[in-house]
């Protein structure tokens, strides 16, 4: 008999590897084959190693709530630095391969520590470790399901369901649904299921290279893989044979013929000027590739007499235009020299006169690209396509994220040349005759769904790459995806893809794409399902879920209209298998929650709204065991709103109160990629995970007095543990110290000014900010008595020089002087009346080393000195453990100070030296370490 589930604090209410969990998910947006953020564009995805982290780490017990089990504080710590070292190798991206047998192992300790916590609050034994199998039957029966109302891309219920718990999500938008089913409900359907294809060996599949290639069992989702494979090979030859003549190869000087990768257009627009009227080319750039030899140019060639342009690749510099001929102010005739503001291109191409030109062509070599002039040939191969279909329905004309409305191109088809339209029509329709093929060979109808599912994903994956607005990027030589931002951008220059070529974005490479990540993803798991669902009215949280979600963030990204590039593709390849997902002629508006001002009247305020309603029916339906996540990201800038200065993270803290939350935690994470938009937007920087609990039905009121005074008495101890035990670098400390703070003013129900009004968020943070500031100042007067002079001097005239006088005076203020400052510690110059402190670049390897009465001041830049990169006579961390070994005890005071230092810069804005005293602190574990360690040769 089973006992009622006792409340445990789980890890990431206390303690998280944070620094790893960041370098790891900094790392993951360069991992490119394979990576599930590939399978198809989604915007504004969330790093899969935060995903995991944040998981276990909210269904892991802290030891400090099992003193059954660990009694003693060292104990609890020896416990938790190793669930810490779990965590340290499941973020990484190499450690998720299950093809790969050292992984499995992992993933199965990973899996069973959580078992062990779900057995231990239900008071049960837990599941027997050396039997995977037992492992992840246990955790389906007996442990919640993770629930993500906003799944997006499917991050949070993949790595749900890679750590063996059952996956829910659900999206309000069609084309996250779909792309979460393919992560996370098709495989596990499929799960070590032979291929149906007739090339497949019955024998197995080959795991492992030369020597160490062996036949096993088709496993996990590799006989899905390679029927996609299979198919999409059948569907390119079908393609060929009926547009194949649309693809003329190149013909090359020497007589031969190349297959062209990619035909290079640029757009026009006719001259103003009556004694020109050339068609102007509108182009960024007229170098093709500056890769080392093979650099080329195309250079344009003006007929006087014709008045008409044409284009000669060059391998050489020559009388090539040395700028390109458009940008943000106008364009430039590079027949006449002429110049229009950029208003006469919209006015042209809104009147239907933007044209379009070949400026070149990029073919197959041997082990490089080859660059050729256009031809007749391949211009009126590119004119001979004329499409029977074309996708419905237009953009919004919005020119902050659709661009291109502002130049009159406001239709889906319009951002396609009739060739790629026809391409992918063609392509489109032979999704169809697979799944045709698949019934007339009696091959289930539920997998023939799947093929031709994760077939529709590759088609829509060409889509992306195939389109007037994708382009040719010279540096790589490869052309690139229409979303590299968050928007849909205006291109004056693009690249026209043979899907038929074996180069770049190819119809097979889409095809090995999504293959290679099928193969990959965790099939061998118990289920996971996914909805079409409005958050704000109706969460699938019957059972209590986990709560792990990523909600928008007010109009940073415009999912719903952007997704409709994706959808009007979708929807004829699916709606026969998915009708209820593809029923509409496009993806659901009115319903969206976004801060959209063009479609909403007061679009912030509805969007706040809808996100406390979300999250009051959350609060309702989420279990109280185990302690909810919400990612969030949103730039905390100050903005004027009805009188009232107002943040969206102040906005996010309120209305998870609100809700009946107690927030135990916030801790900041690198999730997402770099700048999205220009920088004085709201643009997505690193999230916060804000880890909060319901907040019990009968907590108290207080006054603000009684939170004041808790909160003095609180949040410093909180401070010791986050900088002294976690080691939280300076960068994230403000982030991660908003938790134990909101966790004091979010344990009341309401906390009150003596006349019964309200004490808001606003009001809290600031307080919290004001203790974090005191602890700061306390910390300083922790320091040596010359330190502590050198700081306050430094914050007066930072390395500048100073009056005499007054550095005497504030000398002798810290029981000091300035000759010993100067001749005994050698911390600053003074002379004809002035005190100048020493700059970095002066406690180089070559100042002698003072051994045991070293200053804090010294110690932390000749250790900060040596962990510079950019210096070739630093020591690195041997180097700055060299210098601590001198120190002695002392050297514990230089942590201290470099957090003082980082926040200094911090203030000031100069990211350069504030990085420098952070990666003080980050390395600051790994030092002393290295200290206590025997003396490695170095430079001192």
């Amino acid at each position: 008999m089973t006992t009622q589930p006792i409340y445990r604090r789980k890890l990431i209410e206390v303690d998280l590897p944070l620094d790893e969990i960041n370098k790891q998910s900094k790392r993951e947006r360069a991992i490119r084959h394979g990576h599930p953020s590939t399978l198809h564009q989604w915007w504004a995805r969330l790093s899969l190693a935060a995903c995991r982290a944040v998981i276990f780490a909210s269904m892991v017990d802290d030891p400090s709530s099992c003193e059954e089990e660990f009694p003693t504080a060292e104990s609890q710590d020896t416990e938790r630095n190793r669930l810490h070292n779990i965590i340290r190798h499941l973020v990484n991206w190499e450690t998720t391969d299950e093809t790969n047998p050292q992984n499995i192992g992992l993933l199965a300790e990973a899996r069973w520590e959580i078992a062990r916590s779900v057995a231990r609050s239900r008071g049960e034994a837990p599941p027997d470790k050396a039997n995977p199998d037992e492992v992840l039957r246990y955790l389906g029966d007996k442990a919640l399901p993770i629930y993500d109302p906003f799944c997006g891309g499917g991050s949070i219920p993949l790595e749900a369901q890679r750590l063996g718990l059952q996956a829910v999500g659900s999206d309000l938008n069609p084309v996250a649904v779909l792309i979460t089913k393919t992560l996370i409900e098709l495989p596990p359907k499929f799960a070590n299921k032979p291929p149906v294809n007739p090339d497949a060996d019955p024998m197995g599949m080959t795991v492992g290279k030369g020597k160490k290639a062996q036949k096993v069992a088709w496993r996990g989702a590799a006989g899905l893989a390679d029927d996609i494979r299979y198919y999409g090979r059948k569907m390119r030859e079908m393609a060929w044979e009926r547009i194949g003549h649309l693809y003329p190869k190149a013909k090359l000087p020497d007589g031969g013929e190349a297959t062209v990768i990619a035909w290079l257009w640029a757009r026009t627009v006719p001259c103003p000027n009556p004694a020109c009227r050339v068609e102007m080319p509108l182009t960024k750039t007229f170098q093709l590739s500056t890769k080392q030899g093979n650099q080329h140019w195309t250079r344009p060639v003006v007929d006087r007499d014709t008045k008409l342009i044409s284009f000669v690749v060059q391998n050489h510099r020559g009388d090539v235009p040395k700028e390109s001929t458009v940008d943000r102010n106008g364009a430039t005739c590079i027949a006449c020299n002429g110049t229009v503001p950029l208003s006469y291109v919209r006015e042209q191409s809104r009147a239907g006169h933007l044209g379009e030109q070949m400026t070149a062509i990029v073919a197959e070599g041997d082990r490089k690209r080859l660059f050729l002039s256009p031809t007749d040939e391949h211009i009126k191969a590119a004119m001979l396509a004329k499409s029977e279909w074309r996708p419905g329905g237009s953009f919004p004309n919005r020119t902050r994220d659709f661009t291109p409305s502002g130049y009159g191109i406001t239709y889906w088809h319009q951002l396609f040349k009739e060739r790629q339209l026809v391409a992918l029509t063609t392509l489109s329709e032979l999704v169809a005759e697979v799944g045709d093929l698949f019934v007339n060979e009696g091959v289930d109808k539920g997998y023939s769904n799947a093929i031709c599912t994760y077939l529709a994903l590759a088609v829509d994956r060409k889509s992306n790459a195939g389109s007037k607005f994708s382009t040719w990027q010279n540096a790589g030589d490869f052309v690139s995806s229409v979303f590299k931002l968050q928007a849909l951008p205006m291109v004056w220059d693009f690249a026209e893809i043979n899907p038929f070529s074996g180069s770049t974005n190819n119809w097979m490479a889409q095809i090995e794409w999504i293959a290679r990540i099928t193969e990959r993803l965790p099939a061998k798991v118990n289920s996971g399902i996914v909805h079409q669902a409005d958050a704000s009215t109706t969460v699938h949280a019957n059972e209590g879920p986990v709560i792990v979600t990523d909600p928008p963030y007010y109009d940073n990204v415009a999912y719903a209209d952007l997704s409709d590039f994706f959808y009007v593709w979708l929807r004829p390849m699916l709606r026969g298998i998915y009708p209820g997902l593809f029923a509409g002629i496009a993806t659901p508006k009115s319903e969206e929650m976004i801060a959209e001002p063009s479609r909403f009247e007061h679009s912030r305020d509805r969007f706040e709204a809808l996100l406390n309603q979300t999250l009051q029916l959350i609060r309702e339906r989420c279990g109280t065991e185990f302690p909810s996540s919400i990612f969030y990201a949103y730039k905390q800038q100050e903005e004027e709103r009805e009188g009232r200065t107002s943040t969206g993270w102040e906005t996010m803290l309120s209305a998870v109160v609100s809700a009946g939350f107690q927030i135990v935690g916030t801790w900041p994470m690198r999730t997402a990629g770099g700048r999205v938009r220009a920088v004085d937007s709201n643009a997505l920087a690193s999230s916060v995970v804000i880890v909060c609990r319901p907040r019990l039905e009968d907590a108290p009121n207080a006054t603000r007095r009684q939170f004041l005074d808790a909160l003095e008495a609180e949040l410093p101890q909180a401070l010791d543990q986050l900088t002294q035990e976690s080691h939280i670098a300076p960068v994230d400390l403000a982030q991660a110290a908003i938790g134990p703070g909101m966790q004091v003013y979010s344990r009341y129900s309401r906390v009150e000014t003596i006349g019964g009004e309200l004490v808001p968020v606003r009001e809290a943070l600031v307080n919290i900010n004001r203790v974090i500031a005191e602890y700061d100042e306390l910390q300083q007067g922790d320091l040596d008595a010359p330190t502590r002079f050198c700081l306050d001097w430094f914050k007066q005239n930072d390395y500048n020089e100073g009056r005499f006088g007054e550095a005497e005076d504030l000398a002798r203020a810290k029981n000091v002087s300035v000759e010993e400052l100067r001749d005994g510690s050698g911390l600053l110059t003074a002379g004809a009346g002035v005190v100048k402190l020493l700059p970095l670049d002066q406690y180089g390897p070559e100042r002698s080393l003072r051994l045991g009465d070293m200053t804090a001041w010294e110690g932390c830049f000749r250790m900060t000195y040596h962990l510079d990169t950019n210096r070739e006579d630093g020591g690195g961390v041997e180097g700055a453990a060299t210098v601590a070994r001198a120190m002695g005890s002392n050297a514990e005071s230089v942590e201290r100070l470099a957090r003082i230092l980082y926040n200094h810069y911090d203030r000031k804005g100069d990211s350069r030296n504030s990085v420098m005293f952070n990666n003080l602190v980050t390395e600051w574990p790994n030092i002393q370490a290295r200290a206590q360690g025997p003396e490695e040769p170095t430079l001192l």
